[in-house]
């Protein structure tokens, strides 16, 4: 999922930059698996954002399971913190509809 801070998705550099431009990002923990840097820099050992697009971060998740991939991914969002970063909160839901109209379609097969 991005991780993503005002104006995404519209195109202000000036809210960009009065609220947005050179943040800091917080890891409470020091880990950043399935974290993967978009508009950031690292400067005396801080991220910040940088760019001007928005899109801070992506963050992954794995998993067995659509719902342990998902969990996964809203458990390592817990460890950011950066003013005003917001997120969807309904990826992967539609897999589960999706599914069955895909096996039902020939796409998928049950091993």
């Amino acid at each position: 999922m991005r991780i993503v801070v005002p104006p995404f998705p519209f195109d202000d550099p000036k809210t960009f930059e009065a609220n947005s431009k050179y943040r800091v990002i917080i890891f409470r923990k020091p880990n950043l698996d399935g974290v993967h840097i978009e508009d950031v820099k690292l400067v005396n050992n801080e991220w910040l954002i940088a760019g001007s697009s928005g899109v801070v971060l992506i963050v992954t998740g794995m998993g067995v399971s659509v719902k342990q991939a998902q969990a996964q991914a809203y458990q390592r969002v817990k460890n950011i913190l950066i003013p005003n970063m917001y997120y969807r909160k309904d990826i992967g839901d539609r897999w589960f509809e999706d599914h069955d109209k895909l096996h039902t379609w020939g796409y998928l097969r049950e091993n």
